[in-house]
């Protein structure tokens, strides 16, 4: 059996984290940090997550480490689901056949391991991430108290790996128990004592607290819960904005069309069919919890191999061939003719121990020394067969005296080491790069070449150092022989390969555009027409522009708007957005951090929102270096369950959010919220105004108004709605989506999505001057067919990761059309 372990990614700009695959014929295992954007360098690297069934995450649970968890969580349940359907059809058959029933109930599907708060962690997303039928365990490491380990064996394992934990903790809080929590971790509850609370210890009620956790995980992957089973309600019992549905003369039933009680004094309270609420909404509240510091180690090995089978030996022992061999293989000893017994140890070589590898995750020096003082390191029955160790390290532990040192005196094991000290800040997404090069070459001024750097930032001495560098597609084989390959390491993007195979008809068209917008007579009648359009130098940059899950060209939802004077704000704020503007603008991100204003989340689909942590963190961690905005506030504007989330993930980590000023989106018809001077002077914007649209529940549409007119229309994912048309009118900038082409209307209506002419009605409208189209489904064509004329001076462009454009520019953008649809008339 051949057994390889893999590196996934290294940290860069688009992966922050570093992530190993291991590698066996009918399973893998995810390995390390799955932060964001894993899944789309899984895409990128052709590697399915079909297979995977075990995820061990290291390091304390925080977002850097595990922020990709919640979106391939999705993609592992998408690319699974078929495979369990047909499974269920291939039982349902043999239950036909032999008249027996397959008991599936139990089967986990998928097992994550790692430090405290993992199952935290996984429960606040409840209210945006629900499967059914899909049991998830999580299993939580902690560390063990002193003279604990009374022997070697394995604290997890499977029919292929054994697997010890290494919980360590940094020097300065060896002093913390392990198990128990400090009267003061449970303040937060301290107003809720019970009579039960009261009698418990801190262990019984952290273990309650762990079953409350768990069970709101099963919840979130388990339940029965089916969305049309329908319960019926009194209409002043209805939570808006809840679908309320009714049974019409004819017994059929249909969507409740009527006024609500709180509208009009003569309302019928009548009997109306809604919904059941899924499982995960019905928990308010996670119990407490606290940061964790703690570091999650593993020393993973597989299994012992029997030796060989010496056929003659057993033969001369009186074995004969057929059933009794194969028994002796598999460590049954069997009764000769003569009546002697053959054990397999007399027919068998010598059992070989499972080839393994170690791998550690040091934040900081501080965690050096406990870990040096483990005893697995001098432990024979846990290192026999181990063959390398993979370092993840935190900046400046590279270097720790102790840690070279521990290496050099096991220099019989492979060291390899994934640091911002030693590893490159590549172009991890050669796809996107290669995209954004090619449009470069069309359009240099609207389309930059992602910002990257193929040295090692900190240079190091030219010594021999005791270790490899880790590197994407480097190979630690396992079985059946240990070796360290390098065929498949990646390698860095060649750019003057993409410069030269640009096609010359779309370098020719995109000449004739920039000699057409480089023509003072156009400049001319292009300032007479813009003349009257405020904020006229803002500057549009869309960092996501893709639907659904990050695929190998967009990301997806995340557009940056910076406008003069005022601020910089965020609509959307998709997986792996943090990545995109370090790739976007490199030295430049610390100014437009400290310049972030407001984050807008247009409703709870994990594809707009899960980048919004990492965002937040880098921008508390900027804006607190500087006297002028160590004191800033950010503000967050969204549906109270994306602000409730939030606020529980804070329980895990200490991210910036206690600087967040929250501003929740009424549920019902419309939100109009003015600011007041001095907040109009801080945020920026005069006011926000929204509206509920048809996507989901709580989604909404948004216009923001700033005080010099400027007014920019947000669409967030929608049907076309003529609330926002008219809340939205004379909108200086219209963002819209425009998931699907036109000829899959009937794919747009079902999903509550928009077509690319539906998105250009509500412009027309809306009377928007400047039209940007963007959210465009990950399967279809990147150029979609559109009339864009439609009023005074209005012009509609459609967008692309790692686009800058100012509002100015969109008719000059619109000039580069004919080159872009060159471009990509052949992608599918």
């Amino acid at each position: 059996m051949k057994i390889w372990l893999q590196i996934l990614s290294t940290p860069t700009a688009d992966t922050p984290g570093t992530t190993l695959i291991l590698h066996f014929d009918e399973k893998r295992y995810v390995i390390g940090n799955v932060g964001e954007g894993t899944q789309r360098a899984a895409v990128q690297r052709k590697i399915g997550f079909n297979k995977v069934g075990d995820v061990f995450l290291t390091g304390p649970i925080s977002w850097s480490n595990a922020g990709g968890l919640l979106g391939m969580i999705l993609t592992v349940a998408g690319s699974t689901a078929s495979a369990r359907e047909q499974s269920k059809l291939d039982e349902a058959k043999k239950k036909k056949k032999t008249n027996k029933h397959v008991d599936e109930e139990g089967k986990i599907w998928l097992n994550i391991n790692g430090g405290r708060n993992l199952t935290h962690f996984l429960a606040t997303s409840r209210r945006f991430i629900f499967r059914q039928g899909m049991p998830l365990r999580t299993t939580e490491f902690r560390p063990r108290k002193t003279g604990q380990q009374s022997n070697w064996d394995p604290t997890w394992q499977d029919d292929l790996i054994k697997v010890w934990d290494l919980v360590i903790e940094p020097e300065e809080d060896q002093s913390l128990s392990p198990r128990k929590r400090s009267h003061e971790e449970f303040s937060a509850d301290s107003q809720k004592v019970t009579a039960e609370d009261n009698k418990e210890s801190a262990e019984e009620k952290e273990e309650r607290y762990d079953q409350m956790r768990k069970s709101v995980v099963s919840d979130m992957f388990h339940s029965k819960w089916q969305l049309d089973a329908l319960i019926t309600k009194k209409l002043s019992e209805v939570a808006l904005p809840s679908a309320i549905f009714i049974r019409n003369e004819q017994g059929k039933i249909e969507k409740y069309r009527g006024p609500m009680l709180e509208e009009g004094k003569d309302v019928p309270n009548i009997d109306v069919l809604v919904r059941s609420p899924w499982p995960g909404a019905l928990t308010e509240e996670l119990p407490p919890t606290t940061p964790s510091t703690a570091s999650v180690c593993y020393i993973i090995k597989g299994h012992p191999q029997r030796g060989k089978f010496d056929a003659k030996a057993a033969i001369d022992l009186g074995v004969k061939k057929g059933p009794d061999f194969r028994l002796l293989t598999l460590g049954t000893s069997v009764t000769t003719a003569s009546g002697s017994v053959v054990t397999p140890e007399m027919v068998l070589g010598p059992t070989k121990e499972g080839s393994g590898f170690a791998i550690v995750e040091l934040p900081s020096a501080s965690y050096v020394k406990p870990l040096l003082m483990r005893g697995e390191w001098q432990s024979a029955k846990v290192m026999d067969g181990v063959a390398a160790v993979v370092w993840i390290l935190g900046p400046g532990v590279i270097d720790n005296p102790s840690l070279q040192e521990f290496m050099a005196d096991r220099s019989h094991l492979k060291h390899i080491v994934s640091s911002k000290d030693c590893c490159s800040d590549y172009l991890a997404l050669e796809s996107a790069a290669s995209a954004a090069i090619r449009l470069n070459l069309i359009d240099p001024e609207r389309f930059p070449i992602p910002k990257y750097n193929n040295s090692v930032t900190q240079q190091q001495s030219e010594e021999p150092r005791p270790y490899e560098k880790a590197t994407p597609g480097l190979t630690l084989q396992l079985e059946p022989h240990v070796e360290l390959q390098h065929e498949k390491i990646l390698q860095y993007l060649d750019i003057n390969s993409v410069v030269e195979e640009m096609p010359k008809e779309v370098l020719d068209l995109a000449e004739i555009a920039r000699a057409e917008v480089l023509n003072p007579e156009y400049l001319a009648k292009l300032d007479e027409n813009q003349k009257d359009i405020p904020s006229k130098d803002a500057e549009i940059v869309t960092l996501g522009t893709g639907s659904a899950l990050p695929s190998k060209y967009r990301n997806v939802s995340a557009t940056l708007i910076r406008v003069p004077g005022y601020g910089t704000y965020l609509l959307d704020c998709g997986e792996n957005t943090l990545g995109q503007l370090k790739r976007v603008y490199g030295k430049e991100l610390p100014e437009v951090l400290r310049d972030l204003k407001a984050i807008w989340i247009s409703h709870l689909h994990a594809d707009h929102h899960l980048g919004t942590a990492a965002v937040i963190k880098a921008w508390a961690a900027e804006t607190a270096q500087h006297d002028l905005t160590k004191n800033n506030k950010l503000h967050l504007v969204s549906h109270l369950g994306m602000l409730k989330w939030l606020k529980e993930y804070s329980e895990v980590e200490d991210y910036g959010y206690a600087r967040v000023e929250t501003l929740t989106v009424g549920h019902w018809r419309e939100f109009d919220h003015h600011f007041k001077p001095q907040e109009v002077k801080e945020i920026g914007i005069s006011s926000i105004q929204a509206c509920a649209v048809e996507h989901c529940h709580g989604a909404a549409a948004v216009v923001i108004n700033f005080p010099n007119g400027f007014k920019l229309a947000y669409s967030g994912d929608c049907r076309p709605s003529e609330n926002f048309v008219r809340i939205g009118r004379g909108a200086t900038l219209l963002v819209h989506e425009a998931t699907f082409d036109d000829d899959l209307q009937g794919d747009a209506i079902a999903k509550k999505h928009s077509t690319t002419a539906e998105a250009l009605g509500v412009g027309r409208r809306m009377n928007a001057r400047r039209i940007l189209l963007t959210h465009f489904s990950q399967r279809y064509q990147k150029i979609p067919s559109m009339d864009s004329h439609g009023g005074k001076d209005q012009v509609a462009i459609v967008a692309f990761d790692y686009m800058r454009v100012k509002l100015e520019d969109f008719a000059k953008f619109d000039a580069f059309k004919p080159a872009l649809v060159e471009l990509y008339k052949d992608e599918e």
